[in-house]
Formats: C-alpha cells, sequence, structure tokens
C-alpha cells in the first residue's frame, strides 16, 4: 500500500514537473520568437535608411535645421526662441515636438540625414512592440501569447508601417505616443496596483502625441475620452482615480488650448481643410435658389448639410479597395504605387478580424471601433483623401485586426493539426511573397523612380552653389525654387550658422516665410 502511495507521488511529481518544462519551453519560445521579430522590425527600419528614401525631404531637412538653431542658439531660424506649440517652418506651423527630439541625435550624429530620420525610425520599432502589447487586451487568456506575436509579425513588416519609419515623419513619433498611452492606460485599468501611475504615463504620453502631429489634437482627446468611459464603466466606484491625470492632461496642453485662436499656427488646418472649399458654398447657394429658396431647399441644400455628405465621402474613401489593396495613396512619399497600404492576403485577414472581434465577443472591442472612427475623421476633414499619412494614428487599430483575422483563419483548423500546420506554413509563404515583391521595389526601384518626389539632387547642387559662392563672394547666385524651398537645403547641407540666418530674418524678401535671398545668393 506505501509502495503504491510512493508511485503514485512519484507519477504526480513526473507531471508536475513535464508540465513545467512544457511552460518553460513555450516560455522560451515566446522570447526567441519575439527577439526574432525585434530584430527583424529594427532591420527593415534602419538598414540604409539614408539611402532610400532616396533623399530628405523638404519638410525633413526644415525639422533638421530648425532643431540645428535651437541646439545652437535656443531659437528657431525665424529668431523665435524656444517655440511651444509650433514652429513657423517657412510658414507651414509645424507641431514642436518632433523639432526637440531631433535635438540630442543632432547633438551625437550632427545635423546629418540619419540624426533627422533616427527618431521616426525608433518610433517605428516601438510601435511594433506596442501593438503585441495592446493586443493581448483583444483575446482571452490562453490565446494573449499567440496574438501578440502574430500582430507584431504583421506590424514589423506592413508597408505601410514601414514607409513612415525611414524618413523624418512627425506622424509616427504621434502613432507611437498615442499607442504606448492607450497601452499604459489599458495596463492600469487590468491590475488593481500602482493604477495611478499607469493613468499618469498615459495621459503624458497622450497630451505629448498633441505637440507631435496635427490630427492627433483631434484624436488624443477623443481616444482619451474613450478610455474615460472604459474606465468609468469598469470602476464607477473609483471614478476620482481619473480627476488627477485629467487635470494634469489640462495643465500639459493648456499651451494648445490658448492658441486655438492664432490664425497663424492654425493656418495648416485653414489650408487643407475642406470648409475652405468655397465651390460647396457656392453649390448650396446655387441649389438653394433653384426652387425658389424655400424653407425646405434651405434646409437639404444647407451648407453644413453638403459640407457632411463631403466629410462621410471622404471618410469612407479610406476604406477603398484600390487604396487598402492596390496601389495606396496617390501621394508617392506615403506609398510606394507598386502596392496597397496593406498586402494583398490581408483582405481576408481583415475581414476574418472584424468577423472575429463581434462574433468572439471581445472584450473592449467597441473602443478598437472608437479608435478606427476617431482616427480617420481628422483626414476626412481635408481635400486630399484617402490619405495614408494623417490616418498613420489608425495603424494600430489595423494591425490588431489583421492579427485577429490571421488567428481566425487557423483556428478553423483546430480539430487537424496536420491542416493548422500545412495552413500556416501557406500564410507564411503568401506573406513572404508579397513582402519580397515590397521590399525589392522600395529598396530597388522606388528609389529611382520617385526620387525627384524627394528633391533626389539638392544635397550635390547645393554644394555646387557653395563653391561656387566662395570663388565668387561678390557675384549674385540665382538659385531656381521649382523643386522647392532651396534656401531650407542650402542651411541644411552648408550647416551655415543659425545666428546668419536670424540676423536677416526681418530684412529678407520672404514668400510664406521662406527666405528668396541669403547673402549673395537669390532663390527665385
Amino acid at each position: 500500500m506505501v509502495a503504491m502511495k510512493r508511485l503514485n507521488l512519484k507519477y504526480i511529481y513526473q507531471g508536475i514537473s513535464e508540465k513545467r518544462n512544457k511552460k518553460e519551453m513555450k516560455k522560451r519560445f515566446f522570447w526567441i520568437f519575439f527577439s526574432l521579430i525585434l530584430v527583424a522590425a529594427a532591420g527593415l527600419r534602419l538598414y540604409d535608411i539614408t539611402k532610400f528614401p532616396p533623399s530628405l525631404y523638404w519638410e525633413e531637412v526644415a525639422l533638421g535645421y530648425d532643431s540645428y538653431s535651437i541646439l545652437e542658439t535656443g531659437k528657431d531660424h525665424h529668431g523665435q526662441p524656444y517655440p511651444i506649440v509650433a514652429f513657423e517652418s517657412f510658414g507651414d506651423w509645424k507641431p514642436s515636438l518632433y523639432f526637440y527630439v531631433l535635438v540630442p541625435f543632432i547633438k551625437f550624429l550632427g545635423l546629418t540625414e540619419l540624426a533627422v530620420r533616427l527618431p521616426a525610425a525608433i518610433s517605428g520599432i516601438t510601435i511594433v512592440i506596442g501593438v503585441g502589447a495592446l493586443a493581448k487586451y483583444f483575446t482571452k487568456e490562453k490565446n494573449k501569447k499567440t496574438l501578440q506575436l502574430v500582430a507584431m509579425t504583421v506590424t514589423a513588416i506592413s508597408p505601410w508601417a514601414i514607409q513612415f519609419s525611414r524618413a523624418g515623419w512627425e506622424v509616427n513619433l504621434a502613432t507611437a505616443l498615442i499607442l504606448w498611452g492607450v497601452v499604459l492606460f489599458m495596463k492600469g485599468l487590468e491590475i488593481k496596483k500602482k493604477q495611478f501611475w499607469f493613468l499618469i504615463g498615459s495621459v503624458i504620453l497622450l497630451s505629448l502625441s498633441m505637440y507631435a502631429y496635427h490630427s492627433a489634437r483631434i484624436i488624443a482627446p477623443l481616444l482619451g475620452l474613450g478610455l474615460a468611459m472604459l474606465w468609468l464603466k469598469k470602476h464607477h466606484k473609483n471614478w476620482a482615480q481619473i480627476i488627477i491625470p485629467a487635470m494634469i492632461s489640462l495643465i500639459l496642453i493648456s499651451p494648445i488650448i490658448l492658441s486655438l485662436g492664432n490664425s497663424q499656427i492654425n493656418h495648416r488646418f485653414a489650408e487643407t481643410s475642406i470648409f475652405s472649399d468655397l465651390s460647396v458654398i457656392q453649390e448650396s447657394n446655387l441649389r438653394k435658389d433653384r426652387p425658389g429658396n424655400t424653407l425646405l431647399s434651405r434646409i437639404i441644400y444647407h451648407r453644413y448639410v453638403l459640407f457632411g455628405k463631403e466629410i462621410l465621402q471622404n471618410f469612407f474613401d479610406h476604406f477603398n479597395a484600390d487604396f487598402l489593396f492596390v496601389s495606396g495613396d496617390i501621394n508617392p512619399r506615403h506609398s510606394i504605387q507598386y502596392m496597397g497600404t496593406f498586402y494583398h492576403i490581408e483582405a481576408i485577414f481583415l475581414l476574418l478580424g472584424f468577423y472575429a472581434l463581434f462574433s468572439r465577443k471581445i472584450k473592449y472591442r467597441w473602443f478598437l471601433l472608437w479608435w478606427l472612427i476617431i482616427g480617420i475623421f481628422p483626414a476626412a476633414l481635408t481635400k486630399t483623401t484617402p490619405h495614408a499619412l494623417r490616418i498613420l494614428p489608425t495603424l494600430p487599430v489595423w494591425m490588431i485586426l489583421i492579427g485577429l483575422g490571421v488567428k481566425e483563419s487557423i483556428g478553423f483548423t483546430v480539430k487537424c493539426q496536420l491542416c493548422q500546420r500545412l495552413l500556416v506554413l501557406i500564410i507564411a509563404l503568401v506573406y513572404l511573397g508579397e513582402f519580397t515583391m515590397f521590399w525589392r521595389f522600395y529598396s530597388k526601384i522606388y528609389p529611382q523612380f520617385y526620387a525627384q518626389e524627394w528633391q533626389y539632387g539638392y544635397k550635390e547642387t547645393i554644394l555646387e552653389i557653395e563653391a561656387s559662392r566662395q570663388e565668387n563672394p561678390d557675384e549674385i547666385i540665382y538659385v531656381s525654387r521649382e523643386k522647392g524651398r532651396p534656401a531650407m537645403y542650402y542651411w541644411f547641407y552648408t550647416q551655415t550658422d543659425p545666428r546668419e540666418v536670424q540676423a536677416e530674418n526681418s530684412t529678407a524678401k520672404k514668400d510664406q516665410s521662406e527666405f528668396l535671398e541669403f547673402k549673395n545668393l537669390r532663390f527665385e
């Protein structure tokens, strides 16, 4: 009897030991796969980052030079000391955060292409990790690790994510801040200890995103409202805990709130907004007059009704199949034109992802949809749609939906292990094929086809101009503005002392804050 008990205990201990070993193996596999994804994501965002895209776009040059000016003098190139809300930047009034993030990079790497692009690349790597961290909250406990790895993988190789991680795009920084702001809030929502500090971290990141990109000034507050609703639903008895984070957020964004009436800072929105389109107002007046300006016609054809229809149309433009899966954004800087925003196979996974979101009654699914809607809304208010850049803050939502779709497709074969492995292999091979086509075009063909879109050749031109200027210091040299922003390129590539530019700011001829002359150079 004693021997039997000892034998049973032995088997129990063996069973426990085997379970521990399996658990350890799964944990080890997870971290190995996690590391491989991270290495791949970093490689795809950092490899030859100064060679493709083939040159710095003028906004990248402006970001770099103003950051250099702040580093050297504490003022932007117009002489404005430490702008908080936005930099004038040849009349574009760009949100300020990317400029300040660039300062330490320029300090250690110099005023170079690498320094300008590195913050966006690092943001892109953190987005890959953040999507995985967020995906865990949209599936059951046993599937968390799987969905995390799948979501990270599709983000790491996403054409959309790679496109905006390899140039100095402020929107990529804003997307990373918004994503991690949501991740920290979700963490605070789920755990019982240290909730307050996660909430504080969340509101700080969401508030900072509003200093990184224009559309974040609409997206972040509305996203914060959605998160607050989640908190009140789950912790309605503990509602007071979100008051202090909300107050901190108001303090952090108070400079933006105070600047709302500033027409200069709001210039960018006024320039791109559909509300500046007078043709809609003219159409409204014409349609009201045709039936005799009746009460009914004034209601049906009111300008706000027509603007509303245009906003809806612009919103749904972002679900256009050509934009999503065929050719992408019509702007070659936002898409390689050879492939859509997503891979072709992801059309299936997005449909399955939406199916899974509701059929599986996934937790927080309404918040995910809220994020998608408000993330597209600012772009719907502008003239050019669909627009891959302006809706980039929604990228985490799309990636999680694709991850859910991949998991859902594999789940259909759960009863047949061989079928499941075969399906995983097929999916992996299709992704490999699509990624190979994308990367070959992006790294080999795209830099040649669309070099002019990135103002390629300015560096060489500027260096020749400077050599000529040094040889003939008294001779007036004329530089064409056909490619755009030559003065800024000149300062960047010659690393002109910002004090010299600031000294001429009040006397130089300008066009929308862009210098038309500097020393013996004339930009025409």
